[in-house]
């Protein structure tokens, strides 16, 4: 159902990059990839595709990307705030706005 690739790279004083591949199909990612793990002051990468339309936002980051299939979207942003942060889909603007309470697609976990 999913192909994901996550890679890594040391930027120095213990931080590193990660890149993460996420495919978003039916609504849902792969199961090993609903959380992922990072420290503080890492670089992290998410590239999103799907298989529809979705607006995706990180909360505790601030980050909200639109999604179009046939493209990879990108969330980057270094991990200065500890703690466990859901990514979740938001409704467009037409549908309602900005509904939660589903599961979140993946919680991003920032350890000290």
């Amino acid at each position: 159902m999913l192909a994901w690739t996550t890679s890594a790279t040391i930027i120095g004083a213990g931080a590193e990059e990660f890149t993460f591949d996420l495919h978003i199909e039916r609504g849902r990612v792969s199961e090993n990839m609903s959380v992922i793990r990072v420290k503080q002051g890492d670089i992290v990468r998410l590239q999103w595709s799907t298989d529809r339309s979705i607006i995706l936002h990180l909360h505790g980051y601030d980050i909200e990307r639109k999604i179009e299939p046939g493209a990879i979207g990108v969330m980057e942003f270094t991990a200065h705030a500890t703690g466990r942060f859901p990514v979740e889909v938001h409704g467009s603007p037409e549908a309602g706005g900005h509904p939660h309470g589903d599961a979140p697609l993946v919680r991003i976990e920032v350890y000290p």
